[in-house]
């Protein structure tokens, strides 16, 4: 059975706008948010670093040394 057109008689027609608000439409509040219009203030002088002590940079790099021998005796050596 083919298709018949048939036009629909509740179409809706083009409405004018407001009178109200026939000035130009208003800034979005999020506009600058992201991409702000003048850059960002710079805390003055270096940023410290978090001190750690040797004891633990020690004990870091001991427990990464540790993670690569293992995952290298799990992927290369055989059962």
């Amino acid at each position: 059975m083919p298709y018949d057109f048939a036009e629909n008689e509740f179409e809706l027609d083009p409405q004018a706008a407001s009178a109200r608000g026939g000035g130009p439409p208003r800034k979005r509040t999020g506009i600058g948010v992201l991409d702000p219009p003048f850059p960002p203030k710079r805390p003055p002088g270096p940023i410290p670093a978090a001190p750690t002590s040797l004891l633990w940079r020690i004990a870091a790099a001991l427990l990464l040394a540790g993670l690569v021998v293992m995952t290298f005796f799990v992927l290369f050596v055989v059962h």
